[in-house]
């Protein structure tokens, strides 16, 4: 079973995948993750802000741990957005990144919006290792590219949420093949 400490975890990354950081009220982690409201705070002293830090950190860690799984298949970028088609499926396209939702709550929460930097870093550096493993890029070119496949991916999340369609994940996937393709051949010209 479950601790007090990952239940709130847990509750808080599922209510802020759905609604955002400002959108997931202490009182509606607290229903939801079914403990007393001091719970939180013995857990959390530093009240819903360091939750949904530690929330971010979690699911960053969790989504960290699939991308190093999947990052030397033979189409990464595929299996990946087949995860992130997955989510929005299940959730009916209410969920989405936690992490892009704690980058979007500074307001509300400054330091889980510097926790999801920290985690985008962390996966553009898994990536650019990759390309330059992999793909024989320079480590100029493979930051940058990886770099734009993160940003392009939570982009198209986002827009898959609001069209109610995995679509636009593709397409991003699609053209994210071409550009990885593109800066492959040109690399190799060089």
């Amino acid at each position: 079973m479950a601790s007090v400490r990952e239940r709130l975890i847990d509750s808080t990354v599922e209510l802020v995948r759905r609604h955002g950081v400002a959108g997931a009220g202490v009182a509606e982690i607290v229903k939801n993750s079914n403990v007393a409201r001091r719970s939180l705070y013995w857990n959390f002293p530093g009240g819903k802000a360091e939750l949904v830090a530690e929330a971010t950190r979690f699911a960053g860690d969790q989504t960290t741990a699939i991308l190093r799984e999947v990052v030397d298949s033979d189409d990464p970028l595929g299996v990946f957005i087949e995860i992130w088609k997955q989510l929005v499926r299940e959730s009916e396209f209410e969920g989405g990144c936690a992490v892009s939702a704690a980058a979007f709550g500074r307001r509300d929460a400054p330091e889980a919006s510097d926790v999801a930097a920290g985690i985008y870093a962390a996966w553009t550096t898994i990536l650019a290792d990759r390309f330059s493993r992999v793909e024989g890029m320079s480590a100029a070119t493979a930051e940058e590219l990886a770099a734009t496949v993160v940003a392009t991916l939570e982009g198209a999340l986002l827009v898959s949420r609001a069209a109610q369609s995995t679509e636009p994940l593709d397409r991003a996937a699609n053209q994210l093949r071409l550009l990885i393709g593109a800066n492959r051949q040109r690399e190799e010209a060089e």
